[in-house]
């Protein structure tokens, strides 16, 4: 938000303008939700709110931002699509950053929304990166479909960044979702160490081939769209 704006109406009104124009000529987004930075003087790219976009696969329109040429620029950016979103011009916000990201596990009941999300932002060890993608979808998807029936979590996914891809800091990212701040406040409860007895390798590769940058926690503001429910 610019300096001095507090009402988000200008926000929401632009957010839902682009689900509607996206679903009417592609009928792919499975959910949007607007979120709130819980300390955005904390966060790196120094945003007040983000939203979290999901489609349902790479049609035709979602496909093309894997197209670049020689320099691994992403020359569809100039067909005014998705990201043209982050040339828009408004008086009361700016758009940081629109990064695209490939899911690739997910587990969890969102029939009930989720009211908070701690975002991780991952970098996986250079060369190591089929390796990482094992450990998080092989050995933690488990523990944390686990910790969803113990009512520690409310939901967890992982997704690699796909664009912007060359020089970013971080290629891989982790969402857990919590149904509110009782079910965040149990963290510190966890007990993990069944966990590493039935499976060691979990915790020591962890070290070994990723590194987390930075983590962030936001609160829900609004449900945009949700066909899950």
């Amino acid at each position: 938000m610019k300096p001095g704006i507090t009402d988000t109406a200008a926000v929401m009104q632009y957010i839902r303008g682009r689900i509607e124009m996206q679903e009417q000529k592609f009928n792919s987004v499975l959910w949007s939700c607007v979120w709130q930075a819980v300390n955005p003087a904390r966060n790196k790219n120094q945003y007040d709110y983000i939203t979290t976009t999901v489609f349902k696969n790479f049609n035709d329109w979602l496909a093309e931002y894997k197209n670049s040429d020689s320099k691994g620029i992403f020359y569809s950016i100039t067909k005014g699509r998705m990201d043209s979103t982050s040339i828009h011009k408004s008086d009361s916000f700016d758009i940081i950053y629109t990064p695209i990201a490939e899911l690739y596990a997910e587990t969890g009941d969102f029939k009930k929304q989720p009211q908070l999300l701690l975002a991780k932002y991952i970098k996986a060890t250079p060369g190591k990166e089929r390796s990482y993608e094992s450990l998080e979808m092989t050995d933690w998807l488990p523990i944390h479909q686990d910790l969803i029936k113990k009512n520690f979590e409310a939901g967890y996914n992982f997704s690699k960044l796909i664009f912007p891809e060359a020089g970013e800091e971080y290629n891989y990212t982790t969402f857990t979702f919590f149904a509110g701040e009782a079910m965040f406040d149990k963290q510190a409860d966890i007990d993990y160490d069944p966990y590493m007895r039935t499976n060691q390798s979990a915790f020591i590769n962890a070290g070994a081939l990723q590194k987390e940058v930075f983590s962030e926690l936001f609160k829900l503001v609004a449900v945009v769209k949700n066909n899950e429910e």
